[in-house]
């Protein structure tokens, strides 16, 4: 009976301990790279910048010309424009312009019912379908 328990062999405690601290560390990596983003492959979701953005007239009527692109891995989409020029603010419907995961859209919005002269500065900002808001200047052209 003592010569079956002698011939087991088991992991020595060192063994035990260099795989438990490697398996922590494996661990860990993988909670500071999801924390800080670093495996934005496993995410989908749209990420809008401001790439330009001016005012234009056409027939007498001011257009804000807006470059957006998406740098993220899903569709964005905007669902609406605040304005803000000479000293009031109006929101503009675009009804929804969609952005593609990794593509630039140009989109215009009509601004009529404001009064603009070349060389103001327009303030807008972005809604988007995340909840986000993307800023931006755009200066009034002659």
């Amino acid at each position: 009976m003592k010569r079956i328990l002698r011939s087991k062999r088991a992991l020595s405690g060192a063994v035990t301990a260099l795989i438990l601290v490697i398996a922590s560390v494996i661990i860990a990596l993988v909670v500071v790279g999801f924390a800080f983003g670093l495996f934005g492959a496993f995410s989908s979701s749209p990420n809008i910048h401001l790439v330009s953005a001016y005012v234009s007239s056409q027939s007498g009527t001011e257009y804000l010309y807006i470059t957006v692109s998406n740098t993220g891995s899903a569709n964005g989409e905007i669902l609406g424009v605040i304005v803000q020029a000479g000293g009031s603010a109006t929101s503009v419907g675009v009804g929804t312009v969609t952005v593609a995961a990794g593509q630039t859209t140009v989109f215009s919005v009509s601004l009529s019912s404001l009064t603009l002269t070349p060389g103001e500065q327009v303030t807008f900002q972005l809604v988007t379908n995340t909840g986000e808001s993307v800023s931006g200047v755009a200066t009034v052209l002659s």
